[in-house]
Parts: C-alpha cells; structure tokens; sequence
C-alpha cells in the first residue's frame, strides 16, 4: 500500500492538473470506477489505476486520506487512474469544430453529445479548453475514450461550415452528408476569422418571450440533432449563448 505523499505516481497524479503537465507527459486523469469501466470498455489501457483498500477495484492500493488529497472531487474517490490520450489522426465526412470554448465542462458536454448523436469528428482549435482536463473528461461521461477527437484548425474540416450564430443566421431545411459545425467560445461567440471561413451562418431559433440566451452546449445538443435529423424539426426566431 501506498503511505507517503512523496510516492512518484501520487506526484504525477498531482502533476497532471496541469494542461503543460499533461502534454508534457502525455498522459491524462479519470477519477472514479465509472470513468475507469469507460475506459476499460473502450480497450484504453491505463498507465497506472490507484485505489483505496477494499475498494474491489484492481489496482494498487494507496491510503485513503493520501488519495483524497489528490483528488480533484471535492468528496474524494475510491479510483484514479491515468491513460494515454488518444488523439484522431483524420476528420471525418461530417465534422465539429469548436473555436475558442474555454469552459473544460462544455467541451467534455459537446464531446458526449456528439458521440451520442453523430458520427463525426470533434476538432478542438488551438484556443479551445484542453478536451483532457478533469473537469472536461468528467463531463465526457467516457466519450473522450470513444469519440474522434483532433486537433487542428477550421481549414482541415470539410466544407460547406455551418456557423451557428446568435441571430441573422439562416434556419437550415437539409444537410449534405459532408459538412462542419462550427461552435464559438461561451461569450463572443465564433471569432471573425471562422465566419468568414463559414458558408453558412446558423440562427437556432427560440419562442417569443423566452430567455435571450443558450449554453453553447445546449446550442451544440440542438444543433446535432437537427443535423441527425436531416434538418427537421425547424423553430423561427433567433437564438444566443453565453
């Protein structure tokens, strides 16, 4: 059993909260039996799994108050373990883009909605939340062991990109069976530079007298429907997150 705080891969545990940490190792966190059955359904092969006693969870058993001390859960957990990231090396026919999202919780929510909704890759650009971070992987549910993800910028998607767009946009009626999502950062929305790389800007829209405003991962979970659905289901009005 592990009984010193100084132990290496307790030091590596605390190590990798940090988005330079884990790209310099190249190694990322789950914590809890949920994420590490996820990852072990995938075939992922954790690099090390630390457990509390008794826990019934195969891995090397570390004293309790030491475990909780490096958790990043605020009630502690009985499982960490750190994998491999596994980063796609293409994109696919039909591709999510986001652009700039710093919020880790929304990119791990988008990461799940597309791999429940979607066959597509998911593209992280290079101002976007680390899609590997706690709280990202939390959100993920797992799906960061299943879904494509990649890294790279709107250029290596394909064409024609929707932009979803807090209002003016078009309320798209069909899909073509290649195309890009493009999601902005919670507050500003798209940057210039992807709009002007979209084809087509997209307004969701909402009923009179609702609130002004959506979380971009709610906007992403209606979206990704709609194109699921081939573009039914279509509302009038305009739409925003933030």
């Amino acid at each position: 059993m592990i009984t010193s705080k100084d132990n290496e891969k307790l030091k590596t545990v605390r190590k990798l909260r940090s988005r330079r940490s884990r790209e310099k190792l190249g190694l990322f966190l789950t914590e809890g039996e949920d994420l590490l059955e996820a990852g072990l359904s995938a075939g992922a092969i954790p690099q090390f799994v630390l457990t509390v006693p008794d826990s019934g969870v195969a891995g090397e058993e570390v004293e309790p108050s030491l475990l909780d001390a490096v958790s990043a859960l605020g009630s502690g957990t009985r499982a960490i373990a750190a994998w491999k990231p596994v980063w796609a090396t293409g994109v696919g026919e039909v591709a999510v883009f986001l652009d700039g999202l710093g919020d880790p919780g929304n990119v791990g929510t988008i990461i799940r909605t597309v791999d429940a909704l979607l066959e597509a890759t998911v593209v992280i650009g290079s101002e976007t939340a680390d899609p590997f971070s706690p709280a990202s992987v939390r959100a993920s549910m797992g799906s960061v062991f299943t879904q494509p993800i990649v890294r790279g910028g709107l250029a290596d998607t394909p064409e024609p990109r929707y932009g979803l767009v807090a209002g003016g946009g078009k309320d798209p009626r069909t899909f073509p069976s290649s195309m890009t999502l493009c999601l902005g950062s919670e507050r500003g929305g798209l940057s210039t530079e992807a709009l002007n790389q979209c084809e087509e800007k997209w307004t969701i829209g909402m009923r009179d007298g609702g609130p002004e405003s959506l979380n971009v991962a709610a906007a992403a979970a209606i979206a990704c429907e709609r194109v699921r659905s081939g573009g039914s289901g279509t509302l009038e009005g305009g739409s925003q997150w933030g």
